[in-house]
């Protein structure tokens, strides 16, 4: 008897895998308060073309429309629509039918909550939270989208946007987060080769596109970021000098090979002493000859003059435009020289600045040009 017993308990799962198999039926329209209440026991084998129902709708594959009140499950596929006022799920990574699926989703998901698909998707999620577990071309909006495996198309997200592996596409949200921006496809979504990033906080593993945010990370950056804050374990510098205004400023440069975010600040404790501190952030063009540090750089710095004696508010605005040459003269002796030549507009009269400046070009009640330098070291 034991035997007989366990034969019966091995062979059991053999039935339910002959029951999976089972080929859908179409139906070409499904009626009803919610599944459970037409075709109860035999829903997730059936095709529909039109599922309506009041509560929930529950099926094995839609060709067509899927509508409810509360909640759709579609649990093979879903070609066309899914529409519920709550959550939409389509595909079953566990049991597929005979043939290969190329998508578990194609269409349209709105649901205010949860819209889900196991497996691949293209099309167009609407709702607070969208998730594709693996591959997905298309458009998801909403509060979180999640891609797990490969994307295409485009990420709008109230709060995050995910996509851990190799994507093209665009993802803008407050924060977004993607793995190789721009080496999944060969060809890009809509205007789209690269990837792009647009958010207050922007993070990938490799960027081949763009980042626009307050800050962007990323390990290696072949692509374009623009932000206050920058950066990656490939491109970037410092650089501690002296100019015509302060006797010691610092600039912090990160971003991608040829354009940089600089973060800078100084203190004056000689020339200019009507002048305590400056801050101020820029953008750097350059051009590297070799490796060793002989480069060509071309920037324009927004500068904040602080003077002494006065509150913080009353700063000087400055716009400072540099064109900076460095060379490794003293090889392993001393960090490469920096030299450079700039040319100032301070939005401000120097009667009331006091500034000790050579080469003033042109003065008027509100405006000071003059041409500036610089002269330091490559850190």
């Amino acid at each position: 008897m034991r035997y007989i017993l366990l034969i019966g308990f091995l062979t059991l799962p053999l039935f339910n895998l002959q029951s999976q198999v089972k080929k859908l039926v179409r139906h070409k329209v499904q009626l009803g308060i919610s599944s459970g209440a037409d075709n109860s026991q035999h829903s997730h084998y059936i095709l529909s073309n039109l599922s309506l129902h009041l509560l929930s709708g529950y099926t094995g594959a839609i060709q067509g429309f899927q509508i409810s009140g509360i909640s759709n499950r579609s649990f093979l596929y879903a070609n066309g629509l899914q529409l519920s006022a709550f959550s939409n799920v389509t595909g079953n990574l566990a049991f597929r039918p005979e043939k290969q699926l190329d998508f578990e989703f194609r269409g349209v998901q709105l649901g205010t909550l949860i819209n889900k698909i196991e497996g691949d998707g293209k099309g167009l999620q609407i709702g607070s939270y969208n998730r594709v577990s693996k591959t997905f071309q298309g458009v998801q909006l909403g509060l979180m989208n999640a891609i797990q495996r490969g994307a295409l198309g485009l990420q709008i997200g109230g709060i995050l946007n995910y996509a851990p592996k190799r994507n093209s596409m665009a993802q803008i949200g407050l924060f977004n987060y993607s793995f190789d921006a721009g080496l999944m496809y060969e060809k890009g979504f809509f205007f789209m080769r690269d990837h792009f990033q647009l958010g207050l906080i922007n993070i990938t593993n490799d960027n081949h596109g763009w980042q626009i945010g307050l800050i962007n990370f990323s390990k290696d950056n072949k692509g374009i970021p623009v932000g206050l804050i920058n950066t990656n374990t490939s491109h970037g510098e410092g650089n501690l000098a002296a100019n015509e205004i302060m006797n010691t400023y610092l600039t912090i440069s990160n971003g991608s090979k040829y354009l940089l975010n600089r973060l800078i600040v100084g203190y004056n404790y000689s020339w200019n002493k009507n002048i305590n501190w400056t801050a101020g952030y820029g953008l750097e063009l350059k051009y590297y000859k070799n490796k060793n540090y002989n480069s060509v750089s071309l920037s324009h710095d927004l500068l904040y003059l602080m003077q002494r004696n006065e509150k913080w508010t009353q700063g000087l605005p400055t716009s400072r435009i540099s064109l900076n040459f460095s060379y490794d003269i003293f090889k392993k002796y001393l960090p490469p020289l920096q030299v450079g030549v700039s040319y100032n507009i301070g939005y401000f009269s120097n009667e009331v600045a006091q500034l000790d400046l050579l080469l003033i070009m042109k003065e008027t009640q509100n405006r000071t040009h003059w041409i500036g330098f610089d002269f330091g070291f490559k850190l």
